[in-house]
């Protein structure tokens, strides 16, 4: 370990309101992901509908809770700390785009030198991050659908009579199939951010897991 890797200063980068809610919204997403799951895994052992149906339902009220959680991220990418806010994750800039640019090839080199520095997030992630969000959006559209025409759920419910109920259930497949496609590409993000999250441990040593927990990374004093 070189003196630039010892001396390293705690720089403040997450807000605690943005640290609650990543929490709370990977822990809501990693729930409806297993409520999922375990829905999919009774179909497939044969267990009747009657058995299944309360785990379809329960997926449907965590959903109902993680819209809520979901809009408060939202709406913190306007109003929090500058590495909270959109600006952060959004490659407005040719900046950005050419550490996105140096970030793959950091990665395609097998990590030989350093990554781009970043304080708040990573610029290549980012472009994962903005898929997530869009994808994320979709979720709770298709998944608010679902459940106001089963279970008949406040908005689904006056979505589906606005509509009418004919007209969704004549395209429900088409739905589900969006809320299916959504489904795995959350799989595929929760996968590549673990990994994302391992290397840069490894790799760059700024503390990026703790951060989320004290709001801090560490930098090289230089």
């Amino acid at each position: 370990m070189d003196s630039s890797d010892r001396e390293r200063v705690l720089t403040e980068v997450w807000d605690r309101p943005i640290r609650v809610l990543h929490w709370v919204n990977a822990g809501l997403v990693i729930t409806l992901v297993l409520l999922m799951l375990g829905k999919e895994g009774m179909e497939i052992l044969g267990v009747e509908k009657a058995l299944r149906a309360p785990v379809k339902k329960l997926h449907a009220y965590v959903g109902h809770l993680f819209v809520i959680t979901f809009l408060l991220r939202v709406l913190w990418g306007f109003i929090g700390n500058e590495y909270s806010r959109w600006l952060d994750i959004i490659p407005y800039n040719k900046e950005r785009w050419r550490s996105i640019g140096h970030n793959i090839k950091w990665y395609l080199s097998g990590f030989r030198g350093r990554a781009a520095h970043a304080v708040g997030h990573d610029p290549l992630a980012s472009l994962f991050y903005i898929v997530l969000f869009v994808v994320l959006t979709s979720q709770i559209v298709t998944g608010v659908i679902l459940s106001g025409l089963d279970f008949k759920t406040f908005p689904g419910n006056i979505i589906v009579d606005a509509i009418g109920k004919e007209t969704i259930k004549g395209v429900d497949a088409v739905i589900e199939v969006v809320h299916v496609l959504g489904f795995f590409y959350i799989l595929f993000f929760i996968c590549a951010h673990l990994g994302g999250l391992v290397v840069h441990e490894i790799r760059e040593k700024t503390g990026l897991f703790s951060s989320m927990i004290h709001g801090g990374k560490y930098f090289r004093k230089e």
